[in-house]
């Protein structure tokens, strides 16, 4: 089966999974779109009896007409009601699943591939479709039930308004060529759709709005928002408007072979071929046989709208579902280190390495330093370790166990850090460090410990209650922090676990000043001495070589390499690379 046709099948067993009771209750619509139907007939059967001045029959049809069109009316209002408060509730129950397929991926692979960023899109594009999934299928059955109905009605009435309905479904063919369009015209979209948003964010984030301003970027950020929107919506409303040409040629034909039927008709009637009640329920029923084409394409476009947009879904269902997931425990304390075996990297559609067979060997109990020019490929190495990314080729194993055996979650549990792209999370101070451990959201004590490791408390001291001080601006009364303040922050959320099996601080003072630097190296020394009781490996990711000099390890990247290790002492008497950065570097502060 294919994708759209196994999402569709997901999304409709959900809906009716949801809630039973108003996916029954939806049905009533199409009872009363049979009634419906019968309005033309009950018509032509009083319009008869009228000339025949058959009082019976009259008010038989009168009440034919009247208890059809009562009924329709409650039985429309019942189904409506249902079908609006079950897309309301699916709607939130399908925005749910999206983001907890999303997150239930171990990896972060796929969020970083054009691809699945396009596939995204889409799905947010549409995302009322999947919630709208139930009340396009009933629309359908609705369209069906009338259609047969009118079809009925017609035929009984007068054999040639089968013309009618010939000419009706010939519109069905172009519905095919409609929803192929419409597919082409989402996918050329997506890209475009990715990069309005994206420019969007930039026009309301303070940080791009500072830049902005200074380099004069107004006007061409309004050009790229008005080529972008452009290239978002223009081939989708060029696809619409090929659509009511056409829709507006097959009325023309129809409403003109009609004209031409009801004349013939009428000739008839006057040389008393035909009766009186059936040019009446001609008449009537012609808007239902125009509709009932205009309906069936518009259900077909629905159908195709539904398996379009449950296609990614389902791809995300079975990617989310797929992805190989270990279930071992992570060691309690490392024996062996962590060993890199020939691991090799690649981002995406990158058409380089990030990593290129990297052999290494990260002993227990030991600081570990992996320094390196921007690009090298460090944060790329933090990430394979984290489990974040899976190699392309080759192996890292902990203990000599395989990581892709260990359950994800429990391994980044033993593990901790401060990273280059960290959060900036608008809660108050305590919940923002307490995210390092939610487990002690709300323990004082921890924070306050954090804090302190992470070199934090004048920046918790400068806040107007401390703690419990709500950062961020955009929030009453939320205070705003440098971007120094900021990444001690995030340093002291990734203190708050104690002695983890892997401590990462990935370029940790990138944005901090020289005596902030030297305090907080002071306090990851002891981080560093309280991880090795453990077994556990201190793994810092730099490229300031003043810092790294008491490693006991030091792993020089070069394009993705390792291109030499040893000790300070022992690079230094190399006179490799790493001396000759570390000399440039050096004389920087001369």
């Amino acid at each position: 089966m294919s994708p759209a046709l196994r999402g569709v099948a997901v999304v409709l067993s959900t809906t009716i999974r949801t809630s039973p009771t108003q996916a029954l209750l939806c049905l009533f619509e199409t009872l009363g779109k049979v009634l419906a139907a019968l309005a033309p007939l009950f018509v032509g059967i009083f319009a008869g009896a009228a000339l025949d001045r058959d009082l019976g029959r009259m008010l038989l049809a009168a009440a034919g007409l009247v208890g059809s069109t009562a009924a329709n009316t409650a039985l429309q209002a019942v189904g409506v009601n249902a079908r609006v408060r079950q897309m309301e509730h699916l709607g939130h129950v399908f925005d749910a699943q999206i983001a907890e397929l999303t997150a239930r991926v171990p990896t972060l692979d796929h969020l970083e591939t054009a691809q699945y960023a396009d596939r995204l899109q889409i799905l947010r594009d549409n995302e009322n479709v999947l919630g709208g999934a139930l009340n396009t299928v009933i629309n359908t059955i609705n369209t069906l039930a009338y259609a047969a109905s009118v079809l009925v009605v017609a035929i009984t009435a007068d054999r040639r308004l089968s013309i009618l309905v010939a000419l009706g479904a010939a519109r069905l063919l172009t519905a095919r060529w409609s929803a192929r369009r419409e597919t082409a015209a989402e996918q050329a979209s997506a890209a475009p759709g990715r990069l309005t948003h994206q420019l969007l964010e930039l026009t309301s984030s303070p940080t791009a709005g500072a830049e902005a301003r200074v380099f004069g970027h107004q006007h061409e950020l309004r050009r790229r928002i008005r080529d972008a929107v452009a290239g978002w919506r223009g081939p989708i409303a060029e696809t619409a408007s090929r659509k009511a040409a056409l829709a507006a040629a097959h009325s023309v034909v129809f409403f003109g072979t009609a004209i031409l039927l009801l004349v013939w008709m009428t000739r008839d009637v006057l040389a008393g071929v035909v009766s009186v009640q059936s040019l009446v329920v001609a008449i009537g029923v012609l808007q239902g046989l125009q509709s009932v084409s205009s309906s069936f394409a518009g259900a077909i476009g629905g159908l195709g709208k539904v398996a379009r947009t449950c296609g990614p879904f389902s791809r995300l269902r079975d990617y989310a579902t797929t992805v190989a997931v270990g279930n071992e425990p992570p060691p309690s304390r490392l024996a062996d280190g962590i060993r890199l075996d020939h691991v090799t990297y690649r981002y995406g559609e990158a058409h380089h390495d990030a990593l290129t067979d990297v052999t290494l060997q990260l002993p227990p109990g030991r600081v570990v330093a992996i320094v390196g020019e921007n690009g090298a490929g460090k944060s790329t190495l933090v990430k394979l370790l984290t489990g974040l990314h899976r190699p392309a080729s080759g192996r890292i194993f902990v203990d000599g166990n395989d990581l892709t055996e260990l359950d994800p979650d429990a391994w980044r549990s033993r593990m901790s850090g401060a990273f280059q792209d960290y959060v900036r999370f608008e809660f108050t101070a305590q919940h923002s460090v307490g995210a390092g451990e939610v487990a002690v959201l709300d323990d004082r004590r921890r924070v306050l410990r954090a804090v302190h490791d992470g070199a934090a408390e004048d920046v918790v001291a400068g806040l107007p209650a401390g703690l419990d001080t709500q950062l961020g601006t955009t929030w009453p009364g939320g205070a705003e922090l440098s971007g120094g303040q900021w990444q001690r922050i995030a340093i002291a959320r990734g203190m708050l676990r104690r002695s983890p099996l892997l401590l990462i601080l990935d370029e940790p003072t990138s944005a901090l000043d020289a005596v902030t630097e030297h305090h907080l190296f002071e306090r990851y020394a002891a981080a560093s001495r309280q991880t090795r009781r453990r077994g556990g490996v201190t793994l810092l990711v730099t490229h300031r070589f003043s810092t790294v000099a008491a490693a006991d390890l030091i792993v020089v990247l070069d394009q993705g390499r390792i291109v030499e290790s040893g000790s300070h002492t022992e690079l230094l008497a190399r006179r490799g690379q790493y001396a000759e950065l570390y000399e440039l570097q050096a004389r920087g502060y001369r």
